[in-house]
């Protein structure tokens, strides 16, 4: 077994309970194999000065630094990050191997540290959509330098998907590439109980409610546009729902929406496990962990055709629509209430463990620390 330094730009911490989890389910993947160790540096300025939590959570060794901004927030940051490498190498007496970097802006910097000031090799497992087109983010001069240097010393590029991978090349990043996709827990995300015999139709939607980006508002025009009687709709997200919640007393419709704030890991898997379908009409997105969830559920989607999506599909799993438009996404409503008995939930969430269980992601990542060390 390797011992591997995970690093991130996002993971969930007492300040965002949500934040990076497709992260947190790679460390865990990746824990099948090899001993992993987490360091995540987050702004708190709630804290006097810098907090250390190092805690255990199944095979995962976690440290979380907290820091209070101040007026040099960048200089504490860089502090904080050295005290919890400090806390690592003298109170766990950690010997890093390989150091997996997660989500290159803005955090690559702590990987160069390791590399230049320990010799640590370094790869960087990428999901940040920014990479699709990068000028909407008005980067600074240095922050794009500083991810073109990330490129340049990593040991390994792991986009989620093919198309993030394209993004990256054709923005003129070069590297060495190798894809390895987000990951389902498939004993969390199962069939759960046999689903109760109802005369209700439900779809059901989770996202981060950013409507700019989640077009959550196109879903409810399009389940709006539906004829049929006893439909029901779920909005469940860790965003703002008072928008959606008013949208929602304007409805011109006799069938239902309900709204839900952010749920526990179980319970989300349960809402997806009696909904009969699962959809995403996002404007962008990469390789979207709720699709994985939803078809480890035996559930069947529809969802934009945008990012890597295209790449977790076939027609035994669900149906593409343009992104933005609302009335293909109405017809396909429409049609897969008629035609629901279609699809088969075993196949469908075979798919998902033989694509992105713990097993194979976990292996994937493996093999490449096997490559690298």
């Amino acid at each position: 077994m390797k011992n591997i330094l995970f690093l991130s730009s996002w993971f969930p911490s007492k300040v965002h309970s949500t934040l990076g989890n497709f992260v947190k389910y790679h460390a865990l993947a990746a824990s099948k194999f090899n001993k992993i160790y987490v360091l995540y540096i987050v702004a708190d300025d709630s804290v006097n000065g810098y907090q250390i939590d190092s805690f255990k959570e199944n095979n995962l060794s976690i440290t979380i630094v907290y820091f209070r901004r101040g007026f040099i927030k960048y200089f504490n940051y860089l502090i904080a990050f050295r005290k919890g490498l400090k806390f690592l190498i003298t109170k766990k007496n950690l010997k890093i191997d390989l150091v997996h970097m997660n989500i290159m802006h803005p955090g690559i910097w702590q990987a160069l540290y390791l590399k230049f000031f320990y010799k640590l090799p370094y790869i960087v497992s990428e999901n940040w959509h920014g990479f699709q087109d990068l000028s909407k983010y008005q980067l600074s001069y240095l922050q794009t330098k500083l991810i073109e240097f990330g490129f340049k010393k990593s040991s390994m590029i792991c986009p989620v998907s093919n198309q993030l991978k394209k993004c990256m090349v054709n923005a003129g990043f070069k590297a060495n590439f190798s894809i390895i996709s987000n990951v389902v827990n498939t004993d969390v995300f199962n069939f759960g109980n046999d689903k109760p015999a109802t005369k209700f139709f439900t779809f059901l939607h989770i996202s981060t409610l950013d409507d700019s980006i989640k077009n959550v508002s196109g879903i409810i025009d399009a389940f709006e546009k539906l004829e049929q009687p006893n439909l029901i709709l779920k909005i469940v997200g860790d965003g703002p729902i008072d928008w959606i919640l008013n949208r929602v007393k304007t409805l011109k419709s006799s069938n239902t929406i309900i709204v839900n704030k952010e749920m526990k890991h179980q319970d989300v898997a349960t809402e997806m496990q009696l909904a009969d379908v699962f959809v995403l009409f996002s404007n962008i997105e990469n390789l979207p962990l709720v699709l994985i969830e939803s078809i480890s559920c035996g559930t069947p989607f529809i969802s934009s055709n945008v990012g890597g999506v295209a790449e977790l599909h076939n027609n035994e799993l669900g149906v593409l629509v343009e992104a933005g438009n609302v009335e293909e996404l109405t017809i396909e409503m429409n049609n897969i209430i008629k035609n629901l008995n279609k699809y088969n939930p075993q196949k469908i969430r075979q798919f998902a463990i033989d694509q992105y269980s713990d097993e194979v992601v976990g292996k994937k990542f493996n093999d490449l620390y096997i490559q690298l060390c």
